[in-house]
């Protein structure tokens, strides 16, 4: 069985495997093996290969964010952000830039922020104070780090509408650097997965994009996407996602014109 799941084969083959070796049991006179029978290790076998199976299809149905898409976003926001506007801009870009899951950036809930997990102000630093030309971001814990040993992210200035940099200058200015989350509403709540997803969707929804397949990890994804596009090499985007493995390819959206000009590349072979 382990053999089965660690050479990715499916739910669904797998029950199909087990049907037929209890038919064969069945027909040669023997015992029916899962009558009254009880098989827990079984049953928990088969369900984390049915949620692995079922966490590949949900990454698929994601789409990326990608800096044509930030860009539409942005421009159909007011010239000059509001607080909160200024705070999700931030938000968005960090994200993206950064190549970060949504758990790396935002709370769980509005009473679960715990200073020594999720971003502070504390947690960003410039390298020059008088013209910045990057930013530090302090990474405290994250779903490859169950140590928390943390580690930091660097973004650098574009000079351009889509910079993290001066996005969260900008953002700081205004927030100020008292003590509790880094991304936090005019109410003093903080931004939750929840509400980060809600408010990417209503500003998809406003630059007239279907909304319904982006989600909070969709910066993460459009992040290794468009590095890949852009030719960014494999080892480097594994750094810049900080995957341990080859696991970041899952995310890699590779746009339709592209897979169609294979069709005419292999046909000119000759």
């Amino acid at each position: 069985m382990a053999y089965l799941a660690d050479n990715g084969v499916k739910h669904s083959s797998i029950k199909c495997y087990l049907s037929a070796i209890r038919h064969l049991q069945i027909s040669a006179g023997l015992s029916d093996p899962f009558a009254n029978a009880s098989f827990p290790r079984l049953d928990y076998v088969l369900k984390g290969i049915k949620r692995s199976q079922s966490a590949k299809v949900n990454t698929r149905s994601r789409l990326p964010i990608t800096p044509t898409i930030l860009s539409k976003i942005r421009a159909n926001w007011p010239p000059l952000l509001s607080s909160n506007d200024s705070m999700l801009w931030a938000a968005f870009t960090l994200g993206f830039f950064g190549f970060l899951r949504a758990g790396e950036f935002t709370v769980p809930s509005d009473t679960s922020f715990d200073p020594h997990s999720h971003l502070t102000p504390l947690d960003i630093a410039v390298d020059n104070h008088e013209a910045p030309t990057l930013i530090r971001v302090r990474i405290k814990q994250s779903k490859t780090d169950p140590f928390r040993q943390g580690v930091h992210i660097f973004l650098g200035r574009t000079d351009n509408q889509l910079c993290p940099v001066a996005a969260m200058l900008s953002y700081l200015t205004s927030r100020g650097t008292s003590p509790g989350p880094l991304f936090k509403f005019d109410d003093g709540s903080p931004l939750t997965r929840a509400r980060l997803v809600d408010h990417l969707r209503e500003a998809l929804s406003r630059a007239g994009i279907d909304q319904s397949c982006y989600s909070g990890h969709s910066f993460r994804i459009g992040a290794a996407t468009t590095a890949a596009a852009r030719g960014v090499e494999d080892s480097l985007i594994k750094t810049l996602g900080r995957w341990e493995s080859s696991a970041y390819q899952l995310y890699i959206r590779t746009p339709r014109a592209q897979l169609a000009a294979i069709t005419r590349t292999l046909s000119s072979s000759q």
